[in-house]
């Protein structure tokens, strides 16, 4: 008599990593409200089961897409960045990566749109005061006063996120204006000062 061997007990269950990735994507694409367990289960080609393997729910899967974010796009920017000790150099560089991150641009907007859910707000919130927090530092880094700093940190904030609002919605009124390398450059010459200013 053959003995069947054991099924692996996590064969169809993806890991947890996975699921939120597929998350991501889809709040990406389509925003907070499509995130639902039957279509990404489908979409990953296995059952309901591998997702209650690692999530109690729909929106504990949504917050453990947005922890993700937030530790990438916040906590870690913060500490790669800044360390960056020429501050002229820190802004370009900032500029240019948080522009040519395509996915984590789109995934902001889409976020953006939901601002008013309360499973969302903190994290825009916490995003938005650390982002601007790291641009005000470099800005007066560089001798400019707090006032002054406060609103260059702003124009570059709400350049980013109206950049990735309109290539969300009408990507064609963007791509139809200029390249984004144009784009950041002249953003970088308008926004950070080629000399220091004498105090």
């Amino acid at each position: 008599m053959t003995i069947p061997k054991k099924k692996s007990r996590n064969r169809n269950h993806l890991s947890r990593e996975v699921w939120v990735q597929a998350a991501t994507r889809t709040i990406a694409q389509e925003g907070v409200q499509a995130v639902a367990v039957e279509p990404l289960a489908v979409a990953l080609g296995v059952t309901k089961g591998s997702f209650y393997w690692h999530f109690a729910n729909r929106d504990d899967l949504i917050h453990a897409a947005l922890e993700a974010w937030e530790q990438d796009q916040s906590l870690d920017v913060v500490a790669r960045y800044s360390a960056i000790p020429d501050p002229r150099r820190r802004l370009r560089v900032l500029l240019f990566a948080a522009f040519e991150d395509l996915e984590n641009g789109l995934f902001f907007a889409a976020l953006s749109v939901s601002s008013g859910d309360p499973r969302v707000q903190p994290f825009l919130v916490r995003a938005a005061e650390r982002r601007l927090a790291l641009g005000v530092a470099a800005f007066q880094d560089l001798g400019l006063d707090l006032a002054e700093a406060r609103e260059r940190a702003l124009l570059a904030y709400a350049a980013y996120a109206g950049y990735f609002q309109l290539l969300r919605t009408t990507p064609g009124a963007v791509t139809s204006v200029t390249d984004l390398s144009g784009y950041v450059r002249r953003l970088a010459e308008a926004l950070v000062p080629a000399k220091a200013p004498r105090l």
